[in-house]
């Protein structure tokens, strides 16, 4: 799937499942309240995009650059964060339940409000 139709598919409010988005340059997108489940984000460049409200449902975003990403409000249900650089991330009022989350990681991120289970 190309940008421009990723965009076109947020934009329409499509579901999105089992895509690959992996090392994927991401940064500044506008993704907010988008449906994702089950994709492959490892090692894109989500750098300062808005991922409001969106479901990462079982997303794998290990290693991805999720640095200045507004991250609020989503849901992150069993998402794999393994590796993910948060730094000045925004992950207030996220449901991070079953995300795979490392507590060093939350390091310089905002997460009031948030649900979670951090190992």
């Amino acid at each position: 799937m190309t940008l421009e139709e990723l965009l076109q598919a947020v934009k329409q409010n499509k579901h999105m499942q089992g895509e690959d988005f992996s090392g994927l340059d991401l940064s500044n997108q506008d993704l907010s309240q988008a449906n994702f489940s089950n994709c492959n984000f490892k090692s894109a460049n989500l750098r300062n995009s808005n991922l409001s409200r969106a479901k990462l449902r079982e997303c794998d975003f290990s290693k991805a650059d999720l640095r200045g990403a507004d991250l609020s409000h989503t849901d992150l249900f069993n998402a794999d964060m393994t590796g993910a650089k948060l730094r000045r991330a925004n992950l207030t009022n996220s449901n991070r339940i079953g995300a795979r989350i490392r507590k060093w990681a939350l390091k310089g991120t905002y997460i009031a409000g948030a649900t979670a289970y951090v190992d």
